[in-house]
């Protein structure tokens, strides 16, 4: 019988859930301040990670009206689907929230070219997305 190696393997291969709430506060961090663009480049970066739900988005990006935020980036471009789950706040209570899914980003071009920041946005998110996935070292 093969020995089990399980401090081999990520938060997430065990299903604890802490690589994605650690991921959701490095975000957080990487994107701090609590104005609208703040805000929407926490959930962006945070779909391009996965699916993210409202609860989640307050409770880890600390953006209060995830729903606009999201709005505001399918305006812009993103290509977001919402799905409806029930999920326990931290009192414990099952609620109704939105699930959201990026399925495609396209910025929308100014002047034939794409904002600076979201091309630079997108770049980081790039690597951040092969840091994580233990391509980069």
């Amino acid at each position: 019988m093969r020995a089990t190696t399980d401090n081999k393997k990520t938060a997430r291969d065990r299903g604890d859930g802490a690589s994605r709430k650690a991921l959701l506060q490095q975000i957080s961090d990487d994107y701090p301040g609590n104005g609208t663009e703040s805000q929407r480049q926490r959930i962006l970066a945070a779909l391009l990670s996965g699916p993210l739900s409202t609860l989640e988005a307050r409770r880890f990006l600390d953006v209060m009206h995830p729903a606009q935020r999201v709005l505001e980036l399918r305006d812009s471009g993103a290509d977001i689907a919402t799905h409806w789950t029930r999920e326990p706040t931290e009192a414990g209570t099952l609620h109704r929230v939105a699930r959201y899914i990026l399925r495609a980003f396209a910025p929308r071009r100014m002047n034939g070219c794409i904002r600076p920041e979201l091309l630079a946005l997108l770049v980081l998110l790039a690597v951040a997305g092969l840091l994580l996935a233990g391509v980069l070292r």
